[in-house]
């Protein structure tokens, strides 16, 4: 009896520990996430009394970044699942080597990609919708961003490491600081006043462009009045190893990234040429799934930190126990967001500016779509980006989003829009279809155990 008494106060304080460290580790990324979604839709918000082809424009070429963002989100993820690894065996050079290797990876890669979407703007404009308009507006935005890249990326590989090594509320804090800056910014620039005339949709990018700079000079700033260990540590001299471990990840993590963002992308394309409204409701119902996700992506950074420590110090038993706990409860909280969106999809869509007589017809059945799918989504977010890959199991992960997206999910869209010519309801239900194909897949491969992974090197 006193056995099983202490076996049982033992797990519950285990479960609690690992509550502790969720909430530590993923409250503040989620409450960060949501803070860059509202931004996200504040702009689309302000910019759409401009009329639909500007809420279209922003939409559209705010897409081709995310595309960019996702190819550093890729390698962000691959210096965060090893920082976190190399933390877990409190080796501060290697992740610090792994950071500046990331950084400099990153910073040869997106010149060229920043060079290709600004000075071809309006040729990248043209794929997507045939509405001069919308044109001529999204490449002037694409104009005024230019620098948002590489502030972006400086920004994002500084986060994951900062994450990765247990330290979740200063990105939070500093990022707020940002986005309130660029909501300021967006407020002036986009209406105008104090002597500056309404800019619109260029007032939206170059108040992105303003406040990324100065979230850089933030975490520059922090960084060294705490001589923190990414500026104070010394870069291993010998980084071969390293680097070879993290192009292992970096490489497929990348491509997966760079795959999926130009799958969304060409979604975005059926949905342009299928009419400016179709797009503008697309473009508006957008930043607000982005808003659902980001507390269950803070969980899935929580779960990929965690798990990724675990494996660092060879723990494989207590991390496939974690993920387990980590699965039951996005089920659960994914099915109770979607009750609770499906009962307050009518205040969503007055809050959405979707409730005209134009837009309502199209936008309130596809936010009852999105309400019944949003769980499945999540479980998908949290085995894809909070197990699979804090494992490196990141070629698995590049091949079923090929096959979910490429061989079901674009196919199947653009059949139901563009051959049988059906309802943009039904065609938004398509879009959706990849992820029942995603989940087969992603739990199949979960069970099997691939991804339990020790992905450190012994550094002489």
């Amino acid at each position: 009896m006193t056995t099983k008494t202490y076996i049982k106060s033992s797990n519950q304080a285990s479960q609690n520990h690992l509550l502790s460290s969720v909430v530590k580790l993923g409250f503040p990324v989620a409450i960060q996430s949501a803070l860059v979604a509202i931004l996200a839709l504040a702009d689309v918000l302000m910019v759409s009394d401009f009329g639909k082809e500007a809420t279209a424009a922003v939409g559209i070429a705010s897409k081709w970044h995310f595309v960019a963002i996702m190819i550093m989100a890729g390698m962000a993820s691959a210096n965060g699942v090893l920082v976190a690894q190399y933390w877990g065996r409190n080796d501060k050079r290697s992740a610090k080597t792994i950071t500046q290797l990331s950084m400099e990876f990153g910073a040869k890669l997106l010149v060229p990609v920043t060079l290709g979407i600004t000075l071809f703007s309006s040729f990248i404009m043209m794929l997507q919708t045939n509405d001069a308009t919308v044109i001529e507006l999204g490449a002037t935005y694409l104009w005024y961003a230019f620098p948002v890249l590489i502030l972006t990326h400086i920004v994002i590989v500084a986060e994951s490491a900062m994450r990765s090594s247990g330290d979740a509320v200063t990105p939070l804090l500093l990022g707020a600081i940002t986005i309130f800056i660029n909501i300021a910014l967006n407020f002036w620039l986009i209406k105008g006043g104090m002597g500056v005339p309404p800019m619109g949709v260029a007032g939206a990018a170059l108040a992105t462009t303003i406040s990324r700079l100065c979230q850089v000079v933030f975490i520059w700033a922090y960084l060294n009045y705490r001589n923190h260990w990414l500026l104070i540590e010394t870069k291993l001299e010998n980084s071969e190893r390293l680097w070879g471990s993290y192009k292992k990840l970096a490489v497929p993590t990348t491509l997966n990234a760079i795959l999926w963002a130009m799958g969304t992308l060409m979604y975005q394309v059926i949905f342009g040429h299928m009419g400016t409204t179709e797009l503008a409701v697309f473009s508006m119902m957008g930043p607000f799934e982005s808003l659902c996700y980001s507390l269950f992506f803070g969980i899935s950074v929580a779960c990929s930190v965690l798990l990724g420590q675990s494996l660092g110090r060879d723990e494989f038993e207590q991390a496939f126990n974690m993920s387990k706990f980590f699965i039951k409860a996005v089920f659960l909280f994914g099915l109770a967001t979607g009750v609770i969106l499906l009962f307050g999809r009518e205040v969503i869509l007055e809050w959405l500016n979707l409730t005209t007589e134009e837009l309502y017809p199209l936008a309130a059945p596809a936010m009852f779509i999105l309400c019944c799918a949003i769980w499945l989504r999540m479980l998908n977010l949290i085995i894809i980006n909070g197990i699979l890959r804090a494992g490196g199991d990141n070629k698995f992960c590049l091949r079923m989003d090929f096959i979910a997206m490429w061989t079901v999910g674009l196919p199947l869209t653009a059949t139901a829009a563009f051959i049988f010519g059906l309802e943009f309801q039904v065609v938004y239900a398509c879009m959706l279809f990849e992820e029942v194909i995603k989940f087969g897949l992603c739990f199949h491969r979960y069970l099997k155990r691939y991804w339990m992974n020790n992905l450190t090197v012994v550094n002489a």
